[in-house]
């Protein structure tokens, strides 16, 4: 038996592999616009893709030679935006070069994009980041009309009809329709309008004014989602006691595929404002809102 006793080079630790890696492959995402975390030891690299919902990352696993595309839903709107997307699932699959697989539970859904790549071959990497970048690009166009799409800051400035219509146009141009008919149903009942003054997304929301004290259940914004305003609702005569709350949470929860759990009402969570393209749902809020304005009219 003859044994090779050429020295052998050293392989690299795994750690060391992700790290260069990662440092390559924000090389590779320079000029693509998503942008990527520092580059790490760990097993993930974080991308901020312009999305008004959920965390989009990238992971490489040395051990078992693959890399992979994950998009992931876990706060408290995480059911809702699921269900949503769910409901659009086709139209997401035919996005990408293969369908990804999806998967959730315990108000924790992942949509993925897998593949081997052998890390250990520096070689092999150019290839494996050719993929990933593709990957999250399909990404970003296949969700930024669903989910919303987040605009660059800009300066802070009261916001009113044209500009705010002009820049949902620039950025989010399926919500459109949705967000005309919430400032309709306003202006159809003579109720009034509070326009906000964010520098990054522009907002309004229909507003009942009752003895002096303004009411507001929803806000629409220019990144395409639709806040749910309960935490400005516990400060209201109408709204103080805690039935009160959950009777609106109810109603809310009555929309096709929201799904909010009683944590969000000391907050305020964000649903997709495409949602409410769909005539059932914009019939559901037109109807939502009325309620609530005769809650505050005749509490």
């Amino acid at each position: 038996m003859i044994t090779d006793i050429r020295p052998r080079r050293p392989r690299a630790s795994a750690a060391a592999l992700r790290r260069d890696f990662w440092a390559a492959f924000r090389e590779e995402m320079r000029d693509v616009d998503i942008s990527c975390s520092r580059a790490s030891s760990d097993g993930w690299m974080w991308h901020t893709a312009g999305l008004a919902a959920g965390y989009l990352a990238s992971l490489v696993n040395v051990r078992q030679g693959e890399v992979c595309v994950r998009f992931r839903l876990k706060d408290a709107n995480a059911d809702t935006v699921s269900s949503f997307l769910g409901a659009h699932r086709d139209r997401i699959d035919r996005a990408f070069e293969t369908p990804p697989s999806w998967r959730g539970g315990g108000r924790s859904h992942v949509i993925e994009q897998r593949r081997a790549a052998d890390v250990l071959d520096p070689g092999s990497w150019p290839e494996a980041m050719s993929w990933l970048r593709r990957q999250l690009q399909d990404f970003q166009r296949a969700l930024w009309p669903l989910v919303g799409r987040v605009p660059p800051p800009g300066e802070r400035r009261r916001w009113d009809a044209e500009r705010f219509f002009r820049e949902l146009e620039t950025w989010n141009p399926g919500c459109l329709s949705p967000a005309q008919e919430l400032l309709a149903w306003a202006s159809d009942r003579g109720e009034e309008v509070q326009w906000g003054s964010g520098g990054q997304c522009g907002s309004f929301a229909p507003t009942i004014v009752c003895r002096g004290v303004p009411y507001r259940l929803v806000s629409a914004r220019t990144d395409g989602t639709l806040r749910l305003l309960f935490t400005a609702l516990r400060d209201t005569p109408a709204f103080a006691a805690r039935e009160r709350q959950l009777e609106v949470l109810g109603r809310v929860n009555e929309l096709p595929h929201v799904r909010l759990a009683e944590e969000t009402l000391r907050q305020r969570p964000a649903v997709p404002l495409a949602l409410l393209a769909d005539p059932a749902a914009a019939r559901g809020m037109a109807d939502l809102l009325d309620w609530f304005r005769a809650s505050v009219r005749s509490p």
